[in-house]
């Protein structure tokens, strides 16, 4: 373990003695871990000191730390946050951090609004709307969603509604899913009533809901309005349906919490988090790590809530009950009250019906566990089988794959795709626009790309991989290759393999049966290609990642394309020219909403002149009307 005269001692001395963060660092310069203090000077030196009994993955650290970076702050709450930021940013191999990053959606009502609006939301922006959630499923949220639109007709425009405009509706007035406020005709108050059963609905109060909407079921009945009885016992089917999904666990409609439940098995651990708002069980998720041994459970457990919470999108709990303790527990208390506006609790029940919920989320835990850790061992297997029948020399954990797409030298895009542990890992996924290569050519294409990508891993900012996965055979591989060669990467540092797509002739005795399609690997040192077997897990392996980048590039070139017809059409219309073609774009988000829109809306757009906007109106209104729908050709 390093001592005192080892890490400069005169920087030591210069620590103060006030909160903040501490980054320790290797002799190349990496981040190897971040931490947060009371006091700097008394946490950095504790950890150089020869009495100091660190648990194995800290002390197997300090063997390796050569320098020590301390910023300072005013508070202990600040240091969190920069804690939680540098984290994010430097992806200390020694802290316990979310891989994934994730961020939960919830759904935003714009109350302060004449006629509020529902939709999903990532991030918090405005204090004058409620928000609801979070869902840890896309999916549910999204049906609820639907829900809400097909039988309570709230709007989804983004226009601003205040009485003194009127719009032509969109199409989901036709759909029937809404009732279009923007006409002008829609009274407040009866948009309201509206805006108040969805309320209801989401602060827990479904039997007041159903009361309310069976009332005015028979009052429709009664007065022999058949179809809009039949509308609202629809909606009330629709709605029964889905706060049965949503399970009663807390008899509290006012219980607010996120309940965490931890199970740990070998050197896996593994986080439930239940979601339970107005006392039902909107939502779970299931967080687990790897290599967890050495580490204690309330380092864990600190570490997933400064995850989750320090986020400014994130929509805090009134409680949070966790298994057990931590020594900062109190400034993270402290913090999330002020970030809430209200007191936010972080508890550690021991018994009664709080503590039930936590090991309730801890036997759900350990299901989850025991399922990933079973298909953890199968992508092991995987894993060291294609290491072995490919003759790698790193276990390919990490896998980047790259392809490119262009039709005839035009639009040329490339993708790179991720795969970890057998995994795909689409956060990590990336797009690129091909700038110095005019015409088909692929191996320069394939040059700039990796150019791009693993100047960025030589400097630092980015991981290298244990394999790159070209879709290509010998002539890219060789382009590859000497791409790391120019940047000293070497052999050793990571693998290189392409997979390209040849034909054999299949026979039978003297007589040839038929051509068949055939895939070998090319490496940049060997002569020969490599067969695998047309079964083999590492065929399939390699497979899947190329099958995916190949997508991901189509569909990448494909967007590029569509969006040069349309600023090609934009350009078609006098006086309007590329960067304004753009901008339109940015500001609709379609051409199909410029071409709907109005006269008004389009003179509202900012730095567009109201002259210009005349034309563009005129000119898609009078194509519409000629054509019937489809926009004539426009012309100079």
């Amino acid at each position: 373990m390093p001592r005192l005269n080892q890490i400069h001692a005169a920087i030591l001395d210069k620590i103060p003695a006030t909160p903040g963060v501490y980054l320790h660092k290797d002799a190349a310069g990496r981040v190897l871990y971040v931490g947060k203090a009371k006091s700097l000077r008394n946490r950095v030196r504790s950890y150089f000191q020869p009495s100091s009994d660190h648990p194995p993955h800290i002390a197997a650290m300090m063997r390796q730390v050569a320098d020590v970076d301390v910023f300072q702050t005013h508070t202990e709450a600040e240091a969190l946050i920069l804690e939680a930021n540098l984290i994010k940013k430097h992806l200390p191999r020694y802290n316990i951090n979310l891989k994934d990053d994730k961020s939960y959606p919830f759904f935003k009502l714009t109350v302060g609004e004449m006629y509020p609006r529902l939709y999903l939301v990532r991030e918090k922006l405005e204090k004058n709307a409620e928000y609801y959630g979070p869902y840890a499923s896309m999916k549910d949220a999204r049906e609820t969603l639907d829900l809400i639109r097909r039988h309570y007709k709230l709007r989804t425009s983004k226009m601003k509604l205040d009485g003194s405009k009127t719009y032509r509706p969109c199409i989901n007035f036709q759909l029937r899913k809404c009732i279009a406020p923007c006409r002008g005709t829609v009274q407040v108050e009866a948009y309201r009533q509206n805006v108040n059963k969805v309320r209801l609905f989401f602060q827990g109060r479904g039997k007041e809901l159903l009361a309310r909407l069976d009332s005015e079921m028979k009052e429709h009945a009664q007065a022999r309005r058949y179809e809009e009885a039949a509308r609202v016992r629809d909606a009330i089917h629709a709605t029964q349906r889905t706060l049965q999904k949503q399970q009663v666990v807390v008899p509290d409609l006012k219980a607010d919490q996120d309940v965490f439940g931890l199970y740990r098995e070998s050197h896996f651990a593994g986080v439930q988090i239940l979601f339970i708002r107005h006392g039902r069980l909107i939502g779970s998720d299931f967080i687990s790590w790897e290599r967890t041994e050495g580490m204690a459970d309330e380092e864990i457990i600190r570490s997933l809530l400064r995850s989750m919470y320090t986020r400014p999108s994130a929509l805090l709990p009134k409680d949070a009950l966790i298994p057990c303790g931590y020594e900062d527990r109190e400034i993270m208390e402290s913090f999330l009250s002020r970030e809430k506006g209200s007191r936010v609790r972080i508890t550690t029940p021991s018994r009664g019906p709080k503590r039930k919920l936590i090991d309730m989320a801890r036997d759900n835990a350990r299901l989850a566990l025991k399922e990933r850790m079973s298909r953890y061992v199968d992508d092991e297997t995987v894993l060291e089988d294609a290491r072995r029948s490919l003759h790698l020399t790193r276990l390919p954990r990490r896998v980047e794959a790259f392809d490119i797409s262009n039709i005839a030298g035009t639009h040329t895009a490339a993708s790179m795709v991720v795969w970890e542990n057998n995994q795909p890992v689409r956060q990590d996924y990336r797009k690129f626009k091909i700038r110095s290569v005019r015409g088909p050519d692929d191996f320069l294409a394939m040059y700039e790309v990796l150019m791009r990508r693993y100047r960025r891993a030589v400097s630092g900012e980015q991981p290298l991989p244990d394999l790159i996965l070209i879709d290509g055979g010998k002539g890219q591989v060789n382009i590859a290759q000497q791409v790391l060669e120019a940047l000293g990467i070497s052999q050793t540092q990571v693998d290189l393999i392409g997979l390209a797509k040849g034909r054999a002739e299949k026979r039978r005795g003297p007589r040839m049966e038929r051509l068949e399609d055939i895939e070998y690997v090319v490496k940049a040192h060997i002569k020969n290609e490599l067969r695998l077997r047309k079964n083999s897990a590492a065929l399939h392996f390699l497979q899947r990642i190329r099958d995916e980048s190949h997508r991901f590039a189509i569909s990448y070139h494909r967007n590029l394309r569509r969006r040069q017809t349309i600023r090609t059409e934009l350009e078609a219309i006098p006086g309007l020219g590329s960067r304004r073609a753009q901008a339109l774009l940015r500001h609709f988000g379609s051409l199909k909403r410029i071409q709907e829109a109005e006269l008004e809306e389009l003179q509202a757009m900012p730095g567009l002149p109201r002259k210009l906007a005349g034309v563009i109106h005129e000119a898609y209104h009078l194509a519409l009307a000629e054509d019937d729908g489809a926009p004539a050709p426009l012309t100079a």
